[in-house]
């Protein structure tokens, strides 16, 4: 018998596709087996880089107590050679993968992770921590058809093919791991703040302060405008001179009447034209995020989650975290079958069937090989046929991420009527654009659309209203019907009037507005051309970069009417005062990106890449230490108490293990003074048998001692305990010790 193939699938349902497909019926522990192939699969990551400690760095649980000082000095964080470790977690299926790989049995390994650079990495990262010596080859299938399975693997590609993607994509995780580590501890260390620094996180809140400090700073200014109402039905539009918005009213009021009292102007330019306005594309993970925030104020965490919940739970829709807006080639014919199911929901029979008899438009906004790397768009799956959205009830884990059945209910719809709404024909119109001059030499303007055929504006509007446009809003002029004019012709004026008019400052952002922002991060930015299509983030990580901004404190939702918007927290502009500039720019991203794409293409080093990035690290840390911005950040050291030594505040912090999770609670005070307080400290858990609690620390600190109940070792016997602070002095330095004696006859 000859030996098995090894498939390597990024999650379990995808590897379960793959298995159906190829006849590896049988199913086992952690893979499916059968017809010469093994498949089996990660669970999101499975091997990751080291954590400081690994390298003999100070572990992040140690850095804010007596090790302050050393984690301070060994900043910046650059290890010589950089190590994988399995993550805790996910260490059970790397364990089943790692046997598989390493079966004598199993002559080749097939990796069917993501076409991105990312599923690239992750996928080599569980084989480098595997010491696979394995021939490997490249699965690469840009959707989970059948038929597109199968030509994957009757096309399987050498991962040769792929070794410059993974030797850049590595660069840029390790770049990301020393950016992060070496400037979010040495800002954390020289504020006492939990500040956390990363290459997409700190542009993202730039964005956010940015716009609230334009918002807080605009100067109100008052304009006037004029409208002139003439017989006929129909008004037309004066807005500015030459000079720009006229401020004084008396100007305005005084050019309104004169023109109201000749009565009359003389059309000077009439032109109608036929135009259209194609429909809506498909929806990638971030244009859904956008939609869903706008219209229902779900976070962009939230719709992540919920599109989840139906690609996994109850599978009637395609794979959501894609950055792609269009579907592929092999996809196409299955469409027509596609939209019959989803006319099978009452909602959108009528359209559907529609639609069906007019013929979908798939053209190439639709259809678009090139245009699909790792995923095609969001559309529902053959499950929606018959589907009963009364069934869209999220599980309790879902459920602890924000997701309700009524959000369920609209993230399908929005992505049901999407679809409809993109298969359907082009809106369009007759577009009139007049002027009207008067004898005062102003000239007024307006235009109008006469529709043709509403094509997709009418399926929009049957399935979700009328969602609102340039064309309905009326001080724009847009929507109106014109009379039979012609070039020359005089028409009347009814009234000509004043309009007072205000500018308005930049409204703060929305959750959808800040997704518009980092996907647009490189179009002011020089250099920024690489970042086109891309942005900063990627569609699966934007939702998550935003959700770390509210967990971390430096941005907050505002609610004013039915809109929520992002503002800083005072923590979250103090941060962005403190962090150099380069930190905050989006231009670190796309120069980044910029040495990656030399690198994928083979005309760049990783040496160059790291030699180029460690120099900067090294200046950007350095700048931090020696720079006096004079920022405090009060909220991080709210004052706790009084130093029982020197006087000064006392402020706390919380004690993190390794994954970074608050474990305890521990107490300082200034730079200068030596004074540490830990509610774990080895005295409070062998006398107590426990941590001491925040209110009996405060007791301690106010009073220098305070008596508990104390647990004598090996028996139930309890005694009274008085426990105080003690200076040691080591090495020239003083450290604060907390001592118990044993009391009689006092009470606490």
């Amino acid at each position: 018998m000859s030996g098995f193939s090894l498939c390597i699938a990024e999650k379990p349902s995808v590897a379960k596709d793959i298995a159906r497909v190829i006849g590896a019926g049988s199913r086992r522990d952690g893979y499916y087996e059968g017809n010469g192939y093994l498949v089996t699969w990660a669970v999101g990551h499975l091997v990751g880089l080291a954590e400081p400690e690994k390298y003999g760095f100070v572990p992040q649980r140690e850095m804010y107590g007596e090790a302050r000082d050393k984690a301070y000095a060994e900043l910046p964080l650059i290890p010589e050679e950089f190590q994988l470790v399995v993550l805790d977690a996910t260490k059970d299926q790397y364990r089943i993968v790692k046997e598989l790989m390493n079966r004598p049995d199993v002559e080749l390994v097939i990796d069917c992770g993501d076409m991105g650079a990312e599923g690239h990495i992750l996928q080599w990262f569980i084989r480098e921590m595997a010491g696979c010596e394995k021939p490997v080859k490249r699965f690469c299938a840009t959707s989970m058809t059948d038929e597109a399975i199968r030509a994957a693997m009757e096309k399987l590609r050498p991962i040769e093919d792929f070794e410059n993607i993974i030797r850049g994509e590595f660069c840029k995780k390790k770049a990301d791991w020393m950016l992060g580590m070496s400037l979010s501890r040495v800002e954390s260390l020289k504020y006492r703040a939990g500040i956390n620094v990363g290459r997409v996180q700190s542009p993202t809140l730039y964005f956010v302060v940015k716009r609230y400090i334009d918002a807080t700073n605009f100067k109100v200014t008052d304009y006037y405008t004029m409208t002139a109402e003439l017989n006929g039905g129909f008004s037309v539009f004066w807005s500015k001179d030459s000079d720009g918005r006229v401020l004084d009213k008396a100007v305005i009021d005084a050019a309104a009447s004169e023109i109201t009292n000749h009565g009359q102007g003389t059309v000077t330019r009439l032109e109608t034209k036929k135009a259209g306005t194609d429909r809506p594309q498909l929806y990638d993970i971030t244009e859904l995020q956008r939609d869903a925030n706008r219209k229902y104020g779900v976070s962009a965490a939230v719709t992540l989650a919920a599109a989840q919940s139906l690609y996994e739970t109850h599978k009637v829709l395609s794979y959501p975290r894609t950055d792609s807006r269009y579907i592929t080639s092999d996809l196409q014919p299955y469409m027509p079958g596609r939209v019959k199911a989803i006319g099978s929901l009452p909602k959108y029979k009528e359209v559907a069937g529609r639609l069906l008899a007019d013929g979908l438009n798939l053209d190439k906004r639709i259809v678009d090989d090139a245009k699909v790397t790792d995923h095609h768009a969001l559309i529902p799956t053959e499950k929606i046929e018959g589907f009963d959205p009364a069934g869209l009830i999220p599980t309790p884990e879902e459920a602890k991420k924000g997701v309700t059945a009524e959000g369920l209910n609209h993230i399908l719809d929005l992505i049901l009527c999407r679809v409809l709404v993109a298969f359907s024909k082009p809106y369009y119109y007759e577009q009139t654009n007049i002027t009207v001059a008067f004898p005062n030499r102003l000239s007024f303007t307006a235009s109008g659309r006469k529709p043709l055929s509403l094509g997709w504006r009418s399926v929009q509007d049957a399935l979700l209203g009328k969602e609102g446009s340039d064309e309905d809003d009326p001080a724009a002029g847009a929507g109106q019907l014109f009379p039979n004019l012609s070039e020359g012709q005089t028409v009347a004026v009814r009234q000509c009037i004043t309009v007072p008019k205000a500018t308005t400052p930049p409204k703060l952002h929305t959750e959808a507005t800040l997704l518009t922002a980092m996907e647009n991060a490189g179009a002011t930015i020089e250099g920024g051309a690489i970042l086109k299509g891309k942005g900063i983030g990627t569609q699966a990580t934007r939702a998550e970069i935003i959700k770390k901004l509210f967990d971390t404190g430096v941005v907050e939702a505002v609610k004013k009417g039915k809109t929520t918007y992002l503002q800083p927290t005072p923590k979250g502009i103090s941060v962005i005062r403190v962090l150099p500039e380069e930190l905050y720019s989006p231009k670190i991203t796309a120069d980044w990106e910029t040495m990656i794409a030399g690198i994928a293409a083979g005309k760049s080093s990783e040496a160059a890449f790291m030699s180029r990035f460690t120099t900067f690290i090294r200046a950007k840390t350095e700048e931090v230490k020696k720079t006096d911005t004079g920022v405090v950040f009060k909220k991080e050291k709210e004052v706790f108490g009084v130093c029982p030594w020197c006087g000064s505040p006392v402020y706390s912090y919380q004690k993190k293990n390794e994954k970074g999770k608050p474990v305890s609670t521990g107490f300082y005070c200034s730079e200068s003074c030596d004074f540490r307080l830990n509610c774990d400290d080895q005295t409070f858990m062998i006398r107590l048998g426990r941590k001491l609690t925040e209110k009996e620390a405060a007791r301690l600190i106010a009073k220098k001692a305070i008596i508990l109940d104390c647990k004598s070792r090996g028996s139930d016997k309890k005694y009274r305990g008085e426990f105080s602070f003690k200076e040691r002095i080591s090495g020239g330095k003083r450290y604060c010790n907390v001592q118990c004696d044993v009391v009689a006859g006092k009470k606490s």
